[in-house]
């Protein structure tokens, strides 16, 4: 008798429709979540890391800036800003943007991009159409090594900047 329970609760009841939903009255689909395809190093692990040549393709084929992340495993102030990458605000604004963390002793390329110096950590906006630093997307607070940030400082209003400006909003 509870067979028969359960294998009426799978039957549709005798007023139910047959008529299958049409297409145009689907909800949209959601757009699938980018999954990270490089490890996050500690750097946030809800964020969709690419490494390093995969992320500047990838920022020049979409046109989205990339934030790219220079640090070294043996560096304290890298390790202090870490968890900066797990703050929400920080995670959501991320999906907009190209997200690259390398350490610079493994990627020895990620030196190329230092224009004030290879110090670490260094967080960098680098722009879609060329793959440079942009020079302007810098730490306000700081007159020298501009692209290091604490985690006091407003590394998330220096990415609402960049998602003006290459009007990614």
């Amino acid at each position: 008798m509870a067979v028969a329970t359960v294998v009426a609760g799978c039957v549709d009841p005798p007023h139910a429709s047959r008529e299958r939903p049409r297409e145009e009255d689907a909800p949209p689909a959601a757009t699938p979540k980018r999954q990270a395809t490089a490890p996050s190093n500690g750097f946030g692990d809800a964020i969709a890391w690419r490494g390093f040549d995969e992320g500047l393709a990838e920022s020049k084929a979409q046109g989205l800036p990339m934030l790219l992340v220079v640090h070294a495993s043996w560096c304290p102030k890298c390790k202090e800003l870490k968890p900066k990458f797990s703050e929400q605000e920080l995670v959501d604004l991320s999906e907009r943007f190209v997200m690259v963390n390398v350490d610079q002793d493994e990627v020895p390329a990620a030196n190329g991009f230092g224009p004030d110096g290879t110090y670490v950590p260094r967080v960098l906006v680098v722009k879609p159409d060329d793959g440079r630093p942009d020079a302007e997307l810098v730490n306000e607070r700081r007159s020298r090594t501009v692209y290091y940030y604490s985690p006091q400082d407003d590394l998330v209003g220096t990415m609402k900047k960049a998602l003006s400006r290459y009007g990614k909003t």
